[in-house]
């Protein structure tokens, strides 16, 4: 007896010595992982994502992104995935059932918020990066990678052969009740029942900045009024004239660069510009104006990626639904550099904006939110503006770049102290229930080594050491904004999750 023991002890210390030795071992870029987690969604989270991977893996971990549909042009990638994969980190500061174990997480961002939430709700198939050997290309430190699989709505979604995958969980700028017909639904899809809502398990992480954004040709003295700005927006005001009566040259024709509906951040301008879906019995709602609307809409071509659908700025109004902020952001930039924008929207369909056709810089404005700042800046075409005045703003160093400054800045001091109003509160969901999907597919709630990555994922994005960048705070619901840790990090006031309520102050 003795000595069975004896040799059980010794074959369970070897098998600790060959367990550490394992979790010590290299790890390739193409490992099979021991837990894949894919979430789906907003896109404000990819500015802090980098940071949270660095906060998780170990050092040495491998980083890819979309390579655009198109592998041998590197300017229009990682604008619809991003992924990391390797060992997670052994302290104190991470679960223990994740402590040493290879991870994949990939976060798609194409499609925006409504991606983090219906295909949630209904543990559809969609489209993934295809990280793979074969399909993956080194680009420096990164590898560019395609995508597998049919997103619901397109042709072919419904066929078996399907490689699309269900996502673990998802994130939107807006909380899932936001998601409503006919302006928050993606491309091909219906608003969830009240049902499908419940099924899924909703946390609020943080608030975000949605920004006033403007072209270098848009005056830094113009003003830039909530009610001009939304007039613009929903295809009222057209020209530019009739906001600034000295801007009387060149492209004086409005352009708008929005995102696709489904877009939460597009949700949280429909909300704050056109009362969707919050309206009352006494008071409605405007539609926000679609790229069908534009003047130049459809000049030629048939929609493939060899053949895109032409749109002729210069026809006069003009509006841009983009897939991505990546997307929103290389339409202004191409707007005031005069060359063509090309993208694939939410239908499938492949676009050009001959931005080309003029010798003048165009005159647009944006959907996109503060995490945006770092790329909004003279030299890339487009600045952040004051909001009820004039003025350009950089939101990363805190200071006006020109302008008279009047209005309400758009600053992180105001954002906590809820002068900037204009804001939308993350959110996260899983599914808490098993869902039969439209393939069949039993999918669990989400349980186990996935919520524990979940739980932790979205601790992190919502607490204020990872809310120091000044377009995002902390909830005053999850954070004493009084406490000095928190200070300059955390919120003063909050819808407390809900986008039709007012800011409420709690501290």
């Amino acid at each position: 007896m003795q000595r069975k023991t004896l040799v059980q002890a010794c074959a369970l210390a070897l098998g600790m010595v060959a367990g550490g030795a394992a979790q010590a071992q290299a790890v390739a870029a193409f490992d099979v992982p021991q837990l894949t987690v894919y979430v789906s969604g907003a896109s404000a989270p990819d500015a802090f994502l980098q940071s949270i991977a660095t906060g998780l893996f170990q050092p040495g971990f491998f980083s890819y992104q979309d390579d655009g549909g198109t592998p041998t042009i590197l300017t229009d990638d990682g604008r619809s995935y991003r992924a990391f994969f390797g060992r997670m980190q052994t302290g104190a500061d991470i679960p223990a059932s994740l402590r040493g174990r290879t991870v994949m997480f990939i976060k798609r961002s194409r499609g925006g918020s409504v991606w983090g939430v219906n295909p949630i709700a209904r543990a559809q198939r969609q489209t993934v990066m295809n990280i793979t050997a074969g399909t993956c290309a080194l680009d420096g430190a990164i590898y560019k990678c395609g995508e597998r699989g049919i997103d619901p709505g397109l042709p072919g979604y419904f066929d078996p052969s399907n490689a699309g995958l269900v996502a673990d969980f998802g994130v939107s700028d807006v909380e899932p009740a936001v998601f409503k017909g006919p302006f928050n639904v993606e491309f091909g899809q219906s608003e969830l029942t009240g049902a499908e809502v419940a099924r899924m398990r909703v946390r609020a992480a943080n608030t975000l900045a949605m920004g006033l954004v403007a072209t270098n040709e848009v005056p830094s003295t113009t003003v830039l009024s909530r009610s001009d700005y939304g007039s613009m927006l929903n295809g009222v005001t057209t020209d530019w004239a009739a906001i600034d009566p000295s801007i009387a040259s060149g492209n004086t024709q409005v352009v708008v660069c929005r995102r696709v509906q489904g877009s939460g951040t597009q949700s949280a301008y429909n909300h704050f510009f056109s009362n969707f879906p919050c309206q009352s019995a006494f008071q409605g709602n405007v539609p926000p104006a679609r790229m069908a609307d534009s003047a130049g809409f459809n000049v030629g071509g048939t929609g493939t990626q060899l053949d895109p659908i032409q749109i002729d700025p210069t026809a006069g109004f003009t509006v841009v639904e983009n897939p991505s902020s990546g997307n929103v952001r290389d339409c202004l930039a191409r707007a005031q550099s005069r060359t063509a924008h090309t993208f694939r929207g939410d239908d499938g369909l492949w676009y050009t904006v001959q931005f080309q056709n003029s010798t003048d810089p165009f005159r647009a404005i944006g959907t996109l939110s503060h995490d945006s700042a770092a790329n909004a800046t003279v030299a890339n075409g487009y600045t952040f503006r004051y909001l009820d005045g004039a003025g350009s703003f950089n939101i990363v160093s805190g200071a006006l770049i020109s302008g008279p400054g009047t209005g309400i800045a758009p600053s992180k001091q105001n954002l906590i102290d809820g002068r900037w109003d204009f804001t939308a509160e993350l959110t996260f969901q899983n599914r808490g229930v098993a869902v039969v999907n439209d393939h069949g597919d039993n999918i669990p709630a989400l349980a186990g080594d996935k919520l524990t990555f979940f739980t932790e994922f979205v601790r992190r994005a919502g607490a204020p050491a990872f809310n120091a960048p000044n377009w995002v705070a902390a909830l005053p619901t999850n954070f004493d904004p009084t406490l000095p840790a928190n200070v300059g990090r955390t919120a003063k006031f909050t819808r407390s999750g809900n986008t039709c309520a007012p800011l409420q102050r709690f501290f």
